[in-house]
C-alpha cells in the first residue's frame, strides 16, 4: 500500500476538481430549494447562483488554501 500523498503532490487539476464539484452539488441543491420554495424561471436560477455563492466561500476554503499552498510550492514559496 502505498503512502497518502500530500496536497502539492496531488496536483493542482485534482484540487481543482474538487472544488468545481462542491460548488456545482451546492449549487444544485441550492437550485431545488429554491425551485421547492415556489420561484421559476430566471429568477430561480440567479438567486441559487447568488446564493451558492455566497455559501460556497466558507464551504470551500479548504479547497482555496489547497491551491494557494500548490501555487507557493510551485514558484518556491516566492511572491
Amino acid at each position: 500500500m502505498e503512502p497518502r500523498k500530500s496536497r502539492s503532490e496531488r496536483g493542482l487539476l485534482g484540487i481543482n476538481v474538487r472544488y468545481f464539484a462542491i460548488r456545482a452539488v451546492l449549487f444544485g441543491v441550492v437550485l431545488a430549494v429554491v425551485l421547492l420554495l415556489g420561484l421559476g424561471g430566471l429568477l430561480a436560477f440567479v438567486l441559487a447562483l447568488a446564493v451558492s455563492g455566497l455559501l460556497s466561500y466558507p464551504l470551500a476554503l479548504r479547497q482555496r488554501r489547497a491551491v494557494l499552498e500548490v501555487m507557493e510550492n510551485r514558484h518556491g514559496g516566492q511572491r
